[in-house]
């Protein structure tokens, strides 16, 4: 019998890094991964070698990656085979009645409050949302805190929360995450163990993966595999 697909969906911002982390954690299971992308900005775009393809379909590094997407309805790309599915909605209006079928929705963003509203407005469009995984980035010092930022989002009304992250400024992590852009094979291991906890949670509560086995796989993406 195969797998039963697992379809992780992503709004808001901030969250690229976050996507290919998984999809290479998720690869050096051996399993078969694709990412979407669905959103207006096409951000994935500059994390690929998309260069030297001709073609919004390509494979790296053993991913398969599927760019300008952001009119195209998931049913209509052959995805079938893959074990694991991340998909980046950003902020795609045209794209709210897909979250239902997502497994889990990661709801991201940074404290900027021209992140926060437009996203605030997403969520009430797009009616509550199950299953979802609240994630602050970059909190600096200061009164700008998670629970102000949950208020602006209206959390209580517009999403089921199963699990809530807050990750303050780092200025190293902030730097893994720019090269993730710029090297063909990057490497995370410089990231804080709270994020790297995070990336467990999600292998292990969301794949079903035991944790021995995720720490591994952890390591091997990390190191560049």
């Amino acid at each position: 019998m195969p797998k039963q697909q697992i379809k992780l969906g992503f709004i808001g911002f901030c969250k690229t890094d976050l996507i290919l982390y998984l999809s290479r954690i998720i690869n050096s299971l051996g399993e078969k991964t694709a990412i979407v992308d669905c959103s207006s900005g096409q951000e994935l775009s500059y994390s690929v070698p998309v260069g030297i393809y001709t073609k919004d379909r390509l494979d790296y590094r053993g991913v398969e990656v599927f760019l300008n997407c952001g009119e195209t309805e998931l049913k209509e790309l052959p995805l079938d085979d893959f074990y694991a599915v991340l998909v980046d909605y950003e902020l795609n209006g045209s794209a709210v009645c897909e979250l239902s079928d997502m497994d889990a929705v990661f709801v991201v963003s940074d404290m900027q409050k021209h992140h926060l509203l437009p996203l605030s407005d997403f969520l009430l469009k797009a009616g509550k949302i199950t299953n979802a995984i609240r994630v602050y980035r970059d909190i600096p010092p200061g009164k700008i805190k998670a629970r102000y930022a949950d208020s602006i989002l209206n959390l209580e009304n517009t999403a089921d929360i199963i699990a809530k992250y807050e990750f303050p400024l780092n200025e190293t992590e902030y730097a893994v995450r720019l090269t993730s852009q710029y090297d063909d094979i990057f490497r995370f291991g410089r990231i804080s163990a709270e994020y790297s906890q995070m990336l467990l949670d999600c292998v292990t509560e969301l794949f079903g993966i035991d944790k021995k086995t995720a720490v591994k796989a952890l390591k091997i993406a990390q190191r560049g595999g």
